[in-house]
């Protein structure tokens, strides 16, 4: 690095990306203008008072503008002192930030997901031979991914995981394959199969504690083939980035030894998002709850459809609240706990008796997290506390946006125990969190919306 005639140093800067240049105009609020350089492309952003005002490329301007250069791959860039009377962008330079993320996310998934499937082997350990085929057929003709072996048996499973290292372990749970053993020894992602019954489900979550990532149902017919197929298309895209070692694993807690009444229509509100990995710090949250008399909650994950029902049993056992699978027009009431799947459009009304209710609009699709926070923002405003997990990667800048407006708090997953930090590392970059949590002391934090 230099000192040119013309006090401005030259150099090179490793690890620094756009958003990061983006990130120090806005913060340092002067009049700036960052000029963003590729293979025939010419971009350029303007800065002022703290935020994003302008931005163009080619024969775009604005937003559109922001997103493009965003999403350039690669060249050379200036950041000078510069200033202009144009203004087409009026969004905030943080909402920006989560829209580009996003727009690049979009666009590399399109390109890069058939490539994703195609570097991913997965080993099948069944004793069904039905299943074993139908799975081996789903993953390489349909998702292209590679068969890294087939087993249905203890010995052949371990044998093959040390030796190709998979990046995925599909597994009947009835089976006595040691996963202890392979989260010691070969640590893998390992996506747990069965017939959701009682028993069975219980083991699969004392398998979860153990360092599994994800739970689905043995498919009985087509349509429950098709969704089967989503779920692992789903946990697919993003397996590479997953982090192991990053799974504390827990103990398998104790029945609960009383329950707290079901009281009137709450005055708190609790809702908690959780995608990959996050149903073992769930679990440890809702077990730690020891009082809960104006506050319900409300539990958004991302998992199988078919598993709420169950998880919600599971835990009223388990914990001193009062948790339930989450249906439209249920009111909120203090002590209860809706527990439901990433799916559909969910608003929080207020009935006429004052009662908070959480009304779903449209049950297609992935769930509208922008429009759940932000009418739950408006119903509670700053008796709202929202905790994210790991892997909740749905979009949502909007609703954190409208409730920080509003003075309700937002926790953020320690990303060090992330099984999928990469979106918690996102919302970080909003700057909307109060802290990092970690899910055995949650509790502490959460203070008076328990009382």
């Amino acid at each position: 690095m230099s000192l040119t005639t013309a006090n401005v140093f030259n150099g090179y800067l490793e690890g620094i990306t756009l958003a990061d240049i983006v990130q120090l105009a806005c913060l340092e609020r002067y009049e700036r203008k960052l000029e963003v350089r590729g293979e025939n492309f010419l971009g350029v952003i303007y800065f002022s008072g703290g935020e994003i005002v302008h931005a163009e490329a080619g024969s775009l301007t604005g937003s559109k503008a922001f997103l493009e250069i965003m999403s350039c791959p690669g060249g050379s860039f200036s950041f000078t002192t510069s200033s202009t009377e144009t203004q087409t962008i009026h969004d905030s330079w943080n909402f920006l930030l989560m829209e580009a993320m996003r727009f690049i996310d979009e666009r590399s998934d399109i390109v890069s997901l058939a490539s994703a499937f195609t570097s991913l082997s997965v080993l099948v350990v069944d004793d069904s031979r039905f299943f074993t085929k139908a799975l081996v057929k789903l993953f390489d003709e349909e998702l292209g991914a590679r068969i890294a072996g087939k087993a249905d048996n203890a010995d052949d499973a371990l044998r093959i995981l040390e030796r190709e290292k998979p990046d995925l372990v599909t597994m009947d749970v009835n089976m006595s394959v040691p996963l202890k053993h392979i989260m010691i020894r070969t640590p893998v992602p390992v996506a747990l199969m069965s017939d959701f019954s009682e028993t069975n489900f219980a083991t699969m979550m004392e398998y979860l504690c153990l360092g599994a990532v994800d739970l689905v149902e043995k498919p009985k017919d087509e349509a429950s083939w098709n969704i089967v197929g989503k779920r692992f298309k789903r946990l697919g895209q993003n397996i590479k980035e997953f982090r192991i070692r990053n799974i504390r694993r827990a103990r398998t807690p104790a029945v609960a030894d009383f329950k707290i009444p079901v009281g009137g229509p709450a005055r708190k509100l609790f809702i908690i998002l959780g995608g990959v990995g996050s149903l073992i710090e769930l679990q440890k949250i809702l077990v730690s709850i020891q009082t809960l008399n104006e506050a319900a909650g409300l539990i958004f994950l991302d998992l199988y459809p078919g598993v709420t029902n169950h998880l919600a049993s599971y835990f009223e056992k388990l914990t001193i609240i009062n948790p339930m699978n989450l249906e439209s027009g249920m009111p909120l009431r203090s002590s209860q706990c809706g527990i439901t799947y990433w799916h559909g459009s969910w608003e929080i009304t207020v009935d006429d008796n004052g009662a908070a209710v959480p009304i779903m609009q449209n049950d297609t699709g992935l769930l509208d997290a922008d429009l759940l926070l932000k009418s739950a923002a408006s119903a509670f405003g700053d008796r709202l506390t929202v905790i994210i997990l790991s892997g909740t990667d749905l979009q949502m800048a909007e609703g954190l946006m409208e409730v920080s407006s509003r003075r309700g708090r937002i926790l953020l997953q320690e990303p060090d125990s992330c099984l999928f930090p990469g979106p918690i590392l996102q919302l970080e970059a909003l700057h909307l969190h109060e802290s990092f949590i970690e899910a055995e002391k949650v509790t502490d934090l959460l203070g008076d919306i328990l009382k």
